[in-house]
C-alpha cells in the first residue's frame, strides 16, 4: 500500500492560493495584526480540513522555539509534584506548549545530566526544583541566559533568578503557634537534614516560635534519602522516646509524615490521645486516614498558574533583567482531627 504524502505548507499555499509567508505567519501565531481575520479563518478551516500537522524539527530550526517546557521535580511520583505538573501542563498546554517531566531524585549528577540532556535538544524553558548543593550549577544555567529558567519550591538569597515559592517561614510559624494555642506545650518538629529553603525556613519558623514561648527546641532531622527507610523511621522512633514529654509534632514535608505515623503505629501511640499531628503538604491519604491529619496545604493551582504565567512572560521577553518574577505564595491551615486537643475526660 503506497503512504499517503504529507501536506506541506506550499500544498496548501497551492490550493488557496495564498502565500507561504502569510500561511507560516498564521500557523506560528504570528497573524495578529499583520493577516485579515477572514484570511486566518480560511487557513485555520482549511488545514483543520486536511489535518496538516507542522514539521516540528523544521518549525524549531526555522523559529529557535521547540515550544517545549522541562519541569524537573525533586520526585514527580509524589502527590504534590506530581498535581502541580498536571495542573501546569493543562494551562501550557493552552499556551501552545508542552511539558516534559522528569525527576533529580535530590542528586546533583542526576541534575547535571539532566540539563545536559535537554540543552542539547533545544527546549525553550526549564522550571526546576533544584536538588541539594546546586547554587552554582543554577547559577550558571541562569548566566547562560540561553534558555527562560524558573525556580519551584525552594530559592537562593546570593543572586538573581527567578522563583515560586511557599512562604514557608510564616506558614511553620503559623503551624507551631496553632499547636500551642491549643494547648500542647511540647511541640516536636521532624524535619529534613538539608540546606534547601523551605527546609530551613521550616525548622527556623518552628524554632523561633517555640523561642518565643518559652518552650524548648526538640527538634530531629532526617536527610533526605534516609526518609523512606527503616533508618528514617528508627530515626523518628528513637527522637520519640528520648523525648517522652512531647505531645505533638510537626512533620516538615508529607513524606516524613507518612514515614512518622508508621512509626507511631508501631510504638502503639494514639493520635490525638497520645500525640497530636500535623504536616506540611495535603494528600488524599491524610484526608481518609483514621483519623484524619491536620495539614498545612500549598495552593497547587495557583502555584502551578503562576509558574506557567512566569516562565512564558520570560520567553516573551527574551529573559530580560527587567523581567523578573518572583512569587511568594500563602499556605492553608486545614484542621482536622489528628490536631485536637483531647480533654481529660478523653472526648475530642
Amino acid at each position: 500500500m503506497k503512504k499517503k504524502r504529507k501536506i506541506s505548507i506550499k500544498d496548501i499555499s497551492k490550493e488557496l492560493g495564498i502565500s507561504t509567508t502569510t500561511i507560516s505567519f498564521i500557523i506560528n501565531n504570528k497573524a495578529k495584526n499583520r493577516i485579515s481575520k477572514e484570511v486566518i479563518e480560511k487557513v485555520e478551516d482549511y488545514i483543520e480540513k486536511v489535518g496538516y500537522k507542522p514539521n516540528t524539527t523544521a518549525q524549531t530550526l526555522r523559529t529557535g522555539k521547540s515550544k517545549t517546557i522541562v519541569f524537573m521535580a525533586e520526585d514527580i511520583s509524589d502527590p504534590f509534584f506530581s498535581a502541580i505538573a498536571k495542573e501546569m501542563e493543562e494551562i501550557a498546554f493552552e499556551n501552545g506548549y508542552k511539558i516534559i517531566y522528569c525527576s533529580t531524585e535530590n542528586k546533583k549528577e542526576r541534575a547535571l545530566e539532566l540539563l545536559d540532556l535537554f540543552k542539547d535538544r533545544q527546549v525553550d524553558a526549564f522550571i526546576i526544583t533544584p536538588p541539594e548543593g546546586f547554587k552554582d550549577e543554577m547559577e550558571k544555567l541562569i548566566r547562560e541566559n540561553k534558555q527562560a529558567v524558573m525556580v519551584f519550591d525552594r530559592y537562593y538569597d546570593d543572586f538573581e533568578h527567578n522563583y515560586v515559592v511557599l512562604d514557608n517561614l510564616a506558614s511553620s510559624t503559623r503551624a507551631t503557634r496553632y499547636l500551642l494555642d491549643n494547648g500542647f506545650q511540647n511541640v516536636g518538629f521532624v524535619g529534613l537534614k538539608s540546606d534547601i529553603s523551605p527546609t530551613l525556613e521550616r525548622l527556623q519558623g518552628y524554632q523561633q516560635v517555640m523561642a518565643e514561648n518559652g518552650q524548648k527546641d526538640r527538634s530531629v532531622l532526617i536527610p533526605f534519602d534516609e526518609v523512606k527507610t527503616l533508618t528514617g523511621r528508627k530515626k523518628i522512633y528513637d527522637f520519640i522516646k528520648r523525648n517522652p514529654q512531647i505531645d505533638s509534632l510537626l512533620f516538615a514535608t508529607n513524606s516524613l509524615a507518612i514515614s512518622g505515623l508508621k512509626t507511631l503505629k508501631e510504638m502503639s501511640l494514639k493520635i490525638p490521645e497520645d500525640v497530636s499531628v500535623l504536616t506540611f503538604d495535603d494528600r488524599d491519604l491524610f484526608e481518609l486516614y483514621s483519623p484524619p491529619i491536620s495539614v498545612i496545604s500549598q495552593p497547587v493551582s495557583q502555584l502551578a498558574n503562576e509558574l506557567i504565567k512566569g516562565t512564558l512572560n520570560l520567553l516573551e521577553s527574551d529573559f530580560k533583567e527587567s523581567s523578573k518574577f518572583r512569587k511568594v505564595l500563602k499556605g492553608q491551615l486545614i484542621e482536622r482531627i489528628s490536631s485536637s486537643r483531647v480533654s481529660e475526660n478523653n472526648s475530642i
